[in-house]
This record gives C-alpha cells, structure tokens and sequence, in this order.
C-alpha cells in the first residue's frame, strides 16, 4: 500500500503489510497491498483467540484462506469484528465491500482444515474515514451467526487509556501479513510482534524516540494526527525492527493492564515495514462511540454469573470458570475460596486467584493451594470486563483430595477391531503411579479390553462387534482415579 511516501506498517518478527488500496478482498496477495508482521514470532493457538482472517468469500471455496486471506480483524462480541476501514473501502472510488462478498475465518492457521466461518451481514465504516488522511481508519463487521466459543478481547475506552497507552507500554500485534522487509514472504500461521507504544511527542510532534538502542524518527502534525492515531514500533536486543507489513491491516495492538488485555489499536499504515519510522494505528479509545452505535463495545458489565468446575488435588484446587451466556465481553475471572488452611486450621480464611479466557474458549482456570485434605471449601467466581463485575456464581463446595485425577478421552479412532485414544494428561497429584491403562466394558456380554497408556494415547485391540463403555483408570499408592466413560460402537 501507498500513499504519497507511505506503505504498508512492518513490525519486526512479524512483518505485516497494510493494504489500505485494496479494493477487492483477494487481491492483497496479488498485489501485495496488506500488512504482515516482520520480525515476530509463529502465533500459538492459545494466543490471540479472538483474531480472524478476512476472506475474499468469492475465492475462499476455491483458493482456501491462505490465498484468499487480505485482512485481519479482532472479535469484540458475538456478533462484531473490528477492523481497519480501507480493508473494505477502495481507497480509489470510495466504494465500499458489499457484506456477501467477506468471509471471516476463526483460526491461527490459513492451511488447517475445517476452522470455523461466519458470513457477514453488515458492513459499518467510520462516518468520518477519511482516505487520504487515514483518519478514523476504522469499521465493524456485523456476523450473521453469533459466535460463542471463542474469547472475545475488550475493548478500550477512554477511562483506561492514560493507562493503556502510556508511552513505552509493552504491546503485542499479530497478523497473517509480509514477513519480510523486503520481497515477500507470507506465513500461512499467524505472527506476533512484541512492541512499545510511542509518545505523541514522536506520533505528531516529530521527536525520535529509542527503543532497544534502536533510534526511530518520529512523524510531525501534518503526517499523524494523535487524536485518532497511536504509533507503536519494537526492535530485538540484536537491533532488528519489529512492525506490522502488507496483509496486516486491521489486526489488533493489544495491552495488558489492571483490567486485562485490551485492543487498544488497529493496523493502519507506516512508511515502509520495519523502517526507520514506527507502525501508525487507529486509537481504538478516540472510536468508541461509533463502536458503541455498532453494537462492538460492551455498554455494561458482564449481567450472568460465570459457572465453575473444581478439580481437587492433595492440598489445593484448581477451579476452571466459564463466562455466563449474556454475550457480554469478559476480560478477567475472580475467584474466592473459603476455609480452614494449613496455617489456620481453625479459622476460615478467604483466598483469592485470578483467571483470564485463554485458548480457544471463554473458559479460564486458576489454582489455590496451601488447603487442607478432606476438609470443606467453599467457591465462588465472578466475571469483570473494564465496565465492572457480575453477580457472583452460586457457591459451590469441594474437599482438597489424595486421589489422582484422570485425564479425559479426547479423541478415538476406530479400525475394525482396533481403538486408538488420544487422552488428555492424567495427574497423579505427587505420588506414585501404579497403572494407567484405558478400560473398555462392553455392555451386555463379552470380555473386558483394556490398554497401557503410553504418552497420552491407547491402543485396544481385539474388540469385538459391539458397544463399549470406555473410560482411563490411573491407580497411585494413593488410590484410583476415573474419566468419565465414554461410548464407543464397533
């Protein structure tokens, strides 16, 4: 992308490409006209759950996302994707996306198979996008179907942000864009960049500004305006630039702070990737009343209580809580545990832990220890968002326990009389384990298979034509512990 002097932002690691003169979706590989990430690191999938590739819907059935991918947005409801404005607006006529003609892919790789989708219904652009400024380069994207199982992030709002962008704050951004600072080198797994907010002294009053020893120049008044524009840009203890680059666009600069991580920027433009000059993206806290007026933000707390589930261990609990099912943004889980301790066997104390959505859920997990075996506790969690907190979850008790705790079956393959399990890791909870083996119970008649456990995963074989009850059995010096049964057929 260009315009005038200026090209796509780059950010080292991770090299990303803005493609703010796009002007259909699947033209930014072609054209190289959208940001990637130089110099970061491969994205995990329990990293930045909530970005989505934008999809070029025409060519996705034929091409898949790594061709047809041209943008990035970040998922802020069930129903919302934020993202930059000139992804859906050619920057030539002004025209804008239809709605039908983007796609949103919900996965951290272009190539994996079967990754959800959801089609869009609505396109809203910024009433004051201007192209050749790029002020207010901002837009959501309205879902047709509600997506529930994945985190949202929040949304920063002006409240917060002396906090969020305080000049050299750490940031992270991620994008499916250019590699490279040169040539090109798109990556089908999404990268991260580790960043710094800039001050507006170098994003709009022209002041260089150092990080990691590397000296960046800074953009005066008439390039950046800081009332709608953040600047970011990193650099490796070996010198090299870190910055978004083509194909990069839209996706998110994220902060962590005292209300959990925050989008607090989107990918806009930069004069070239990993230059001299810092990535330029929009201020998500300058737009939150055309993200409240497009339903992106959350207006309120969350209003339902999160559930949690407990897994006792020999003196402590890890207790696993899940968002309630208003469709409100959760950024942090609070949990209490009250009861006698090992210094205070007496006295209830109350303890506190903290948990976060993570992965590919809006589930969270946190542990408190330093409990007493056998002895009663009782639970209960709230959820937060930067708007305040729910009610608290019905309490629920659970005893601190010797026994060793299962793992789960997470997956069965099925060949004629064989089975393969792929488990989730058992714990032994501190002792010594005697066996682990999957146990297949046949219901009726016929004899019991069973198999040795051997780095999360089973082999049963000689199973017979009909229908089993299976479930992992861990035995300890301790004593024993069960999966839940799962049903298989042959």
């Amino acid at each position: 992308m260009k315009r005038g002097t200026r090209v796509a932002v780059a950010v080292t690691g991770i090299v990303t490409l803005l493609c703010t003169f796009l002007s259909v979706p699947g033209q930014a590989r072609e054209q190289a006209l959208s940001p990637r990430v130089v110099h970061g690191t491969s994205g995990t999938p329990d990293q930045f759950p909530f970005l989505v590739a934008l999809l070029d819907a025409k060519d996705f059935p034929q091409s898949g996302a790594f061709q047809s991918q041209f943008c990035a947005g970040s998922l802020t409801s069930a129903t919302t994707i934020v993202t930059a404005a000139h992804c859906v607006v050619n920057q030539e006529t002004g025209k804008q996306l239809r709605a039908d003609e983007i796609l949103i892919g919900f996965t951290h790789d272009l190539e994996a198979s079967n990754f959800p989708t959801r089609q869009v219904s609505k396109v809203s652009v910024h009433p004051g996008y201007i192209i050749k400024s790029t002020e207010n380069d901002i837009a959501v994207l309205t879902l047709s179907q509600p997506i529930t199982n994945i985190p949202f992030i929040a949304v920063l709002t002006p409240d917060l942000a002396g906090e969020y962008t305080a000049a050299g704050r750490p940031a992270k951004v991620a994008g499916w864009g250019n590699t490279a600072s040169s040539g090109d080198s798109f990556p089908t797994v999404f990268k991260v960049g580790n960043l710094v907010v800039f001050p507006d002294s170098s994003c709009g009053g022209g002041a260089r500004f150092v990080v990691n020893g590397v000296r960046f120049l800074g953009f005066p008044s008439s390039e950046v305006n800081p009332a709608v524009m953040l600047c970011a840009g990193g650099a490796t203890s070996s010198g090299s630039v870190v910055d978004a680059c083509q194909g990069d666009s839209g996706g998110p600069l994220i902060t962590d702070g005292s209300a959990g991580p925050m989008l607090i920027g989107l990918v806009s433009w930069g004069e070239d990737c990993a230059g001299k000059y810092p990535g330029v993206y929009t201020r998500i806290s300058a737009e939150t009343s055309f993200l409240s007026d497009t339903n992106a933000i959350a207006e309120s707390a969350p209003l339902t209580a999160p559930t949690i589930s407990i897994t006792p261990l020999f003196s402590e609990l890890i207790i696993r809580v899940t968002g309630g099912a208003d469709g409100i943004p959760v950024t942090q889980y609070a949990v209490s545990v009250t009861g006698p301790t090992i210094q205070s066997p007496t006295t209830p104390v109350t303890q506190n832990c903290f948990a976060a959505p993570s992965g590919n859920s809006i589930t969270g997990s946190c542990t408190v220890g330093n409990l007493i075996i056998g002895a009663d506790y009782t639970v209960t969690a709230i959820s937060a968002n930067g708007r305040g907190n729910s009610p608290a979850s019905a309490p629920v008790t659970a005893s601190p326990s010797p026994l060793p705790v299962a793992g789960d079956i997470a997956k069965v393959d099925r060949r004629k009389s064989t089975a393969r399990f792929t488990l989730t890791p058992s714990i032994p909870n501190g002792a010594s384990v005697i066996s682990e083996r999957v146990v297949c119970v046949p219901v009726g008649w016929g004899a019991t298979r069973s198999a040795e456990v051997r780095a999360n995963t089973a082999v049963v074989t000689r199973l017979a034509r009909a229908t089993y009850r299976c479930q992992i059995r861990i035995e300890t010096e301790l004593g024993v512990g069960e999966s839940p049964i799962r049903v298989i057929k042959r």
